[in-house]
Parts: structure tokens; C-alpha cells; sequence
């Protein structure tokens, strides 16, 4: 850095998701010396996304998944910026906001996470609703009960990964749906829902998805999205009246032209001590970066949680001209998804397992994460 070393470092982290919380509470613990930190994130509050499907099934209350990134800030002796960033320049190391202010940096560690892909599907970006940011859940739950009330809802779940047959069964709970209504559709494009996962998990959520009512079509790419219809490739049509959208992930727009290094779809490269390999002033965790090493990590906040401890003793590192730890992804983890019904699918290895049990180890860990990073200013 080529900053006097009279004058502080000004760290910058852009976005608030999992892993920048780790930076906070470490920030919060030490407070070191010569360091200015400045937080921007889009959103006033952190929703954590492990929870999420739960606030829409109306398992928990908005104040369960959500907490106030302010005193986080404020107790790591940071200053909290809400606002969206829009550009980076990174030969200037400022980056753009917008409502048309910037902020210069020495270090930054973008957490920016990423967006549901719509591209190239008419109607899709006006017509389909996504529930990124995650503080969308709360209109989301909000519409699943409208339409129950009104007893004629149909929606439409358009990608079968593990957030779309969460958030299924998710608006199947508060539709009351059962066995052969189908008045929730999960829509893939691929041949199969949960890629990744193992075949006996795949039958089991096919199975589960079944006996409470979603009508699962595989196999059936989208060519519209209407206002209350959806269009598949071979022609069929789907009532929708609502239609929720959760296929892929599409990079943040902030990283075009910044000169950094990315990856083919315009995420964010990073090596294994999750730095830019063209600028060491810039990292990146999360969604919103492709590890050069790891490029078929998935987008998933699992990793995110991982890389935390990581990069806050990176980005500690760098302020005092040393190199950070490398980081390496697992190449296995506990996956439970929730059901809505009190119950949970889980997958582990081999292990396979659904039923109540399995519900409440997610809820423990759940709830222990949230606890982690609430007590920050909770005491």
C-alpha cells in the first residue's frame, strides 16, 4: 500500500453477507490499530439465508432471521455506508455508489453475493419475482398468504436447486397444499432437481415434494414469463400468479469494467487466499467471486460461512504487509433442507435422513450462527 503509514488504512468492505460478519466480529474483538473501516451494504439489516425458507413457511419471525448491521459496525469501529455499489475503479481503488457518491479504499473485501440469472427469457425480469436481496422474504411470505386467503392461488418455483425446493415446500405450507393439488409447480430446466446431490437424496426430496402437493417438472426449460402465466420450451402453459424466480446466479454488474480479473460470467476471480490475482488490494468471498483453483465451487452460503475466518485474517494481514492463510473449500458438507412442515431432509456422505430430527439440528445450527454475531451488541 502506498499510503504514508502515519495515515490509517482505509479497509473498505463492500456488502454484508456471511463471511464480512466474521471480518466484523473479529474487527470488534481486536479493534486494531491505524485501521479506518467503512461498511457499504445495500440492505440496513443482515437476513440470514439459512432461515429464510423458514420466515416464509411462518416457522420463525422476521426478528429470528434478521438483525441490525449498524452496531456490528458500529462495535468494530467501523462507519456504516447504506448504499449500493454500482462501480469499481480499480486503478483509483474507489468505488462507485448509487447515489452517486464514491468511496476511496487501500483494502477492500467484497461480499456482494449474487442474483437469480434471467437472461435471455422475455417477461422474466418484469414479470418473475426473486427473493434476492433476502429481505424480499418478507412481501414473499406476505403474497403466499394473500393468495391463501383467497383460496385460488397458483405459483410457479422456477429452479430446482436447494433454495427453490425449500422455498416449494415453503409456499406449499402456507398454501396448505396436500397430495395431488398442485397448486405449487417447481419448473427445471435440467433433467433432474438438486444437481450435485446424491441420487437417494434426490429421490427422497422428489418423494417429500410430492406428498405435499408440488408438481415437479423437470426437464422443461422456460421461454416467457407472463403476468399470470408461464411459458415452457415444448409449448405447455402454467397458471402462475405468482412466479418466483431462483435459477442460477448472475454476477454483480459493480465488477464491469473494472479492470479486475473475472471469471467468463463476470464474477470476481480470486486465488486460494481469496485475493484478486491482478490486484492485491482487492478480495473477494462469497457468491460474488470463482476461485481460480476451485472454479466449480458452487454458489452456496456454506462456503461463504467457511472462507469468514479466512479473510478477516487476511485482510488483517495485509494492513500489516503480511501475506494471509490460504483457504481451501470443503469438499463435503452437512446439507438439511428445510420442508416446511417441521420437518427436514438432510445429506451427508452416504447419510440420508427426513423427519423431525433432522429439523432440529437446522434449527440449532441455525439459531447458533445468529447468536454468534447478535451478541456482538447484544452485550
Amino acid at each position: 500500500m502506498s499510503r504514508p503509514r502515519s495515515e490509517p488504512v482505509r479497509l473498505v468492505l463492500a456488502g454484508a453477507g456471511h463471511a464480512h460478519l466474521e471480518v466484523l466480529r473479529r474487527l470488534a474483538e481486536e479493534r486494531p490499530a491505524g485501521v479506518e473501516v467503512t461498511v457499504v451494504s445495500a440492505e440496513p439489516r443482515h437476513f440470514y439465508s439459512g432461515m429464510v425458507p423458514g420466515l416464509v413457511a411462518g416457522q420463525y419471525g422476521e426478528g429470528e432471521i434478521a438483525f441490525e448491521l449498524r452496531p456490528l459496525v458500529e462495535r468494530a469501529g467501523g462507519r456504516f455506508v447504506v448504499e449500493r455499489v454500482t462501480g469499481v475503479e480499480a486503478a483509483a481503488r474507489r468505488l462507485r455508489l448509487a447515489g452517486g457518491g464514491e468511496i476511496d479504499y487501500d483494502l477492500v473485501s467484497f461480499n456482494l453475493g449474487s442474483s437469480p440469472s434471467a437472461a435471455g427469457v422475455p417477461g422474466a425480469r418484469e414479470h418473475a419475482t426473486s427473493i434476492k436481496p433476502l429481505s424480499r422474504a418478507l412481501e414473499l411470505r406476505r403474497r403466499l398468504r394473500a393468495l391463501a386467503a383467497e383460496g385460488r392461488g397458483r405459483v410457479v418455483v422456477v429452479g430446482a436447486g436447494a433454495a427453490g425446493v425449500e422455498i416449494a415446500l415453503a409456499a406449499a405450507a402456507v398454501l396448505g397444499a396436500g397430495e395431488g393439488e398442485g397448486r405449487v409447480a417447481l419448473v427445471e430446466a435440467a433433467d433432474a432437481i438438486l444437481a450435485g446431490y446424491p441420487p437417494r437424496f434426490r429421490a427422497r426430496a422428489e418423494a417429500v415434494l410430492a406428498r405435499r402437493g408440488v408438481k415437479v417438472l423437470a426437464g422443461s426449460p422456460v421461454a416467457g414469463v407472463g403476468r399470470e402465466r408461464l411459458t415452457l420450451a415444448d409449448g405447455r402453459e402454467l397458471p402462475a400468479q405468482l412466479t418466483l424466480w431462483l435459477v442460477g446466479a448472475a454476477a454483480p454488474d459493480a465488477f464491469r469494467g473494472s479492470g479486475l480479473p473475472l471469471d467468463p460470467r463476470g464474477f470476481l476471480l480470486v486465488d486460494d487466499r481469496l485475493r484478486s490475482p491482478g490486484d492485491p488490494a482487492v478480495f473477494g468471498v462469497g457468491d460474488c467471486a470463482t476461485l481460480v483453483d476451485y472454479p466449480d465451487t458452487p454458489k452456496a452460503g456454506v462456503y461463504s460461512v467457511r472462507q469468514g475466518p479466512v479473510v478477516a485474517a487476511g485482510l488483517l494481514a495485509a494492513v500489516r504487509g503480511e501475506p494471509g492463510p490460504r483457504y481451501r473449500p470443503q469438499r463435503g458438507f452437512l446439507s438439511i433442507l428445510n420442508t416446511g412442515d417441521g420437518r427436514a431432509l438432510a445429506s451427508y456422505k452416504c447419510l440420508v435422513m427426513y423427519g423431525r430430527s433432522a429439523w432440529r439440528l437446522k434449527d440449532r445450527i441455525d439459531r447458533r450462527f445468529m447468536r454468534r454475531y447478535q451478541s456482538l451488541y447484544a452485550g
